[in-house]
């Protein structure tokens, strides 16, 4: 029963019972959910190049901060950076040795989170005398320093690659983080009046998917094992191909004839690149939304791919065997000579005929029995390489580009679907 109190001039007033103050335990899993690790790597990429802190795509219309509340992309560089480093923060939470290393980072961000919070606040205010002295406050007497995120950013990086030196699945994820978003984002086109170095040439993206880069690429996603998602290494290593099949047909759609240069389609190829780095990253995090099951215009395009191995593997079959197939319809050929020829009267001719295909039928039904039972395993393996080849291609973002009939016929012997274009709304 709670007891009660009454004024002066008032009615009586009851005094609710103190509640205890319950304190909510933050808990995780004993082990990080797979990707973790190769996020850890793709975020330090995007700490350390300003570039790879910009959106992939843009709004269509463009993103009106006066009447939309920002989404990720949306950030401003400022922003996006203190965001980061709140993604780091989330990160390290696993990974307790690392803690001290990253706070080097955390603390620099931290300066730049206060100072753009100390100048909405003198914006907002309009005080000319107070702004500034809110300012140098917030900042805490020190100013954010680019060089000095570097250099934390460089350190954590090393202090990463020693942490994970004993466990080979761990340094293989953190690289793959490194490597992939290096293939997303180290192509470009140089900045007008500049020098072009030679990350900016076409050269240098074909480089990328080239068969030894490519190589190098997919034994970081075999290696990291346990440390990625059920089947998204080897969803990403098919993926791959096909942009490597895609760019080595059309390499002269995107460059210069003659010269290491890019053409007018350059900016048509970089921007499905950078949608294409992304997809592969959501699909290492085991986000649920790309993760999904394939499309059915990715199981069309298995399908095809299915039926032209089947074709590949009867013509050669054809071309290696073909003196069997002969010496069998020879041998066939003779015997119903024979039968014609040394028997006499329509019965028996016909009687003979009927033994004969008996005999062929039954051979043939029991050497397809047999060769069935040996393809049963075949078969499922068939099955298994259309799953992985359908969802390769539901995650497969290729540039929206047209083709010449002789690129078309290329791209479809190697298997490689072109992108679907739809002329009023990709050919802007």
């Amino acid at each position: 029963m709670s007891e009660s109190t009454q004024g002066s001039d008032g009615p009586v007033l009851p005094v609710l019972p103190v509640l205890p103050v319950i304190e909510v335990i933050r808990t995780r899993p004993a082990v990080p959910p797979p990707g973790t690790i190769f996020s850890f790597g793709w975020l330090l990429a995007e700490l350390f190049d300003p570039r790879r802190r910009v959106s992939a795509t843009v709004r269509q219309p463009p993103f009106d901060a006066y009447v939309q509340l920002p989404q990720v992309p949306d950030l401003g560089p400022d922003p996006k950076l203190v965001f980061l480093a709140a993604e780091l923060t989330e990160l390290v939470w696993w990974y307790p040795k690392l803690a001290r290393t990253a706070a080097a980072v955390t603390g620099e961000t931290d300066k730049l989170k206060a100072a753009v919070a100390a100048e909405s606040a003198s914006v907002a205010d309009a005080a000319a005398d107070g702004g500034a002295a809110t300012a140098e406050a917030a900042r805490g007497g020190t100013a954010f320093s680019v060089a000095a995120l570097l250099t934390a950013v460089s350190e954590l990086n090393e202090a990463i690659l020693d942490h994970f030196a004993d466990t080979p699945e761990r340094l293989s994820a953190y690289q793959l983080g490194l490597a992939l978003s290096d293939l997303t984002w180290l192509p470009r086109k140089p900045e007008p009046g500049a020098q072009g170095s030679a990350a900016s040439r076409p050269s240098a993206l074909v480089g990328l998917f080239s068969r030894t880069q490519l190589a190098a690429t997919k034994t970081l996603l075999n290696g990291a094992g346990a440390q990625l998602p059920a089947s998204a290494a080897a969803i990403v290593s098919q993926s791959l191909d096909n942009w490597a099949d895609w760019l080595d047909v059309n390499a002269a759609s995107f460059t210069e004839p003659g010269a290491d240069a890019w053409s007018a389609k350059a900016d048509v190829v970089l921007a499905a690149l950078r949608v294409q780095g992304w997809v592969w990253y959501s699909v290492l995090i085991a986000d649920p939304e790309v993760s999904a099951a394939p499309s059915m215009g990715a199981w069309v395009q298995a399908g095809s791919s299915i039926a032209r191995a089947t074709a590949m593997i009867s013509g050669v079959v054809l071309r290696r065997f073909w003196w069997l197939v002969l010496i069998a319809l020879a041998v066939l050929g003779g015997l119903l000579a024979l039968v014609i020829v040394t028997l006499s009267g329509a019965s028996q001719v016909w009687a003979s005929l009927a033994t004969v295909a008996a005999v062929v039928s039954a051979g043939g039904i029991g050497v397809g029995s047999g060769v069935s039972s040996a393809f049963d395993g075949v078969g499922y393996e068939i099955w298994a390489a259309a799953k992985l080849d359908a969802s390769a291609w539901n995650v497969t973002w290729l540039p929206a580009m047209t083709s010449t009939t002789v690129q078309r016929v290329r791209l479809d012997n190697r298997g490689v679907a072109a992108p679907r274009i739809r002329k009023n709304l990709d050919m802007q």
